[in-house]
């Protein structure tokens, strides 16, 4: 019965979809992207157009519509212009060809166990998840099983974690020392390269670009479009200061709901960093704004709250989900992953710290908490998995760590979701260390 009522679901809201999105054809766009002499005034046309039809057309999320139609008509273009192909054959393709790491690097969900031997582990931080624990010799050992707190990964194949056994049975046959350091853009064609890197540095920039954005009523360059809609949404975001109670309390004198609407409000606050509390016209939603800051600041700094044009959320929406796809399409191949590390850690324009890791690092404590999360992950599947970028990010932390730490000590975000959390993934590590002594 739920399956039926899904599916019928989905069918009422696909009978109310734009009808240019249900015609928009991932291979033609495509075909159009490899023919431009301006790919990125291209791209950023499609999504100047496409993306605020896609996300944040009404009051509430609908994650299921949006990932739907975001597949067709976002990123389903992006894979054919990859692959050259139908994307289902290529990067079927790119797997057979891969030569996988001997890392395993899978990132830890929030409760999901994890192990480490007493005998063999380097320190306290080397981990193994379940799969690698039960095929490595350490299950005959002593050793200890705890529940992850969620940003971590395992460190199985890396053989500074561990004095003996750092590869369980799935990982250790690659372990002869020419797969580290073979190039692994040599099983990519260079026609193939050259379009990863196209579609890489065009969506990396614009996803790293609109996350750090801070205009609430105007959009980067090249994303504008005519005719702008007056729909805007009163957002709240998350902070350590006020309590459950106080944030239900205000919620419902601010935008007239039932408490149990402002405890499932307060309670994505809480795990996001952010939630929009109204939708409508910038009026309607500056009145809320003007409550909840009003009844907040009596006894300590007021809530943070923004009132942000719809466009701007839809754009974020797709930035975040961008970062998740990228962290994805890497798992494919070593060579994506090597090209999407070089992208992230090229020097801008501005020369030093400019480079997009850096800007992300360096804009931690201004982005919200589910932002942080997404940006995290990717780093951890990305540079934290390719050894040499591994040890180029370490220097770049390391260059960058005094500023982190200050603005984490005047972030009143907990420490699990500040970017200074990777410090246990690098200078734990001894070779990784030594390369980041000035």
């Amino acid at each position: 019965k739920e399956g039926r009522k899904m599916a019928a679901d989905l069918e009422t809201e696909v009978q109310g979809i734009d009808r240019s999105l249900l015609e928009c054809s991932a291979e033609e766009t495509a075909l159009k992207w490899l023919q431009t002499s301006d790919l990125p005034k291209e791209i950023y046309t499609h999504l100047a157009c496409y993306v605020p039809k896609i996300y944040c057309r009404g009051p509430n999320p609908a994650p299921q519509r949006e990932d739907m139609l975001a597949q067709h008509v976002l990123l389903g273009p992006m894979e054919w212009y990859i692959c050259g192909e139908d994307p289902t054959f290529g990067f079927q393709k790119l797997e057979q060809s891969n030569k996988p790491s001997h890392l395993c690097g899978r990132v830890f969900k929030v409760g999901e166990p994890t192990y480490s031997c007493r005998d063999c582990a380097v320190d306290p931080t080397c981990v193994l998840c379940m799969e690698c624990f039960l095929g490595s010799i350490h299950r005959e050992h002593r050793y200890r099983m705890t529940t992850s707190g969620g940003g971590g990964f395992c460190d199985c194949g890396d053989t500074e974690a561990w004095k003996e056994g750092p590869y369980c049975q799935k990982h250790e046959h690659n372990t002869s020392e020419t797969a580290e350091e073979e190039d692994p853009l040599v099983h990519l064609s260079e026609e193939m390269i050259a379009r990863v890197y196209n579609i890489f540095a065009i969506m990396f920039q614009y996803a790293v670009d609109i996350l750090t954005w801070e205009k609430e009523n105007e959009l980067p360059p090249g994303l504008e479009t005519v005719g702008k809609s007056d729909t805007y949404y009163c957002m709240l975001f998350n902070d350590e200061v006020h309590t459950y109670e106080q944030v239900i309390y205000t919620l419902q004198k601010a935008v007239n709901c039932t408490q149990k609407e402002a405890i499932a409000f307060a309670t994505t606050v809480d795990r996001d960093g952010r939630r929009s509390v109204r939708y409508g016209d910038f009026q309607y939603c500056d009145q809320a704004k003007s409550v909840i800051v009003r009844n907040t600041s009596r006894q300590t700094k007021p809530l943070k709250v923004q009132v942000m044009h719809s466009s701007i959320v839809a754009h974020q929406s797709f930035g975040l989900k961008l970062l998740t796809w990228l962290g994805s399409i890497i798992g494919y191949s070593d060579g994506l992953r090597r090209i999407l590390c070089q992208v992230g850690l090229q020097e801008g324009p501005e020369g030093e710290n400019s480079s997009l890791v850096d800007k992300l690092m360096l804009s931690d404590s201004k982005l919200w908490k589910g932002a942080r999360n997404v940006y995290h992950q990717l780093f951890m599947s990305s540079l934290l998995m390719d050894l040499k970028y591994k040890k180029l990010f370490a220097i770049r932390f390391a260059r960058n760590y005094r500023q982190l730490q200050r603005d984490f000590m005047e972030d009143d975000h907990e420490r699990a979701v500040s970017v200074t959390a990777l410090s246990v993934q690098l200078f734990t590590v001894p070779t990784l260390v030594s390369s980041t002594a000035f």
